[in-house]
């Protein structure tokens, strides 16, 4: 992960949104992330985040997290997303594995 972040946090309100958050990503979920600029990601999460230490671009410490998807569709392409850039996450249904044979 890197040292610095865009954004980094240090209000208790905030850190506990992200940690809630983070709840809501646990590992090998499918989900749709809706993010703040309107933009959608879909994919496999491929480790709960975790918040961590970071600095911002003005050396100022504060926290912050990760979340990594597997995309969908595209199996080998990853996405890697500020949390705190998440609006909502929403959990997509597991994979139809009717017609795989036993």
């Amino acid at each position: 992960m890197a040292l610095y972040a865009p954004h980094v946090y240090t209000d208790p309100a905030m850190i506990a949104w992200l940690e809630a958050l983070a709840g809501e990503l646990p590992g090998q979920a499918r989900v749709l992330l809706v993010l703040k600029d309107g933009s959608r990601v879909s994919g496999t999460v491929t480790v709960r985040p975790c918040l961590q230490h970071f600095a911002d671009h003005t050396e100022q410490p504060g926290v912050n997290a990760q979340v990594r998807l597997d995309d969908l569709v595209r199996i080998s392409q990853q996405h890697v997303i500020w949390l705190d850039s998440v609006r909502q996450v929403l959990r997509l249904p597991a994979p139809d594995t009717s017609d795989t044979p036993a």
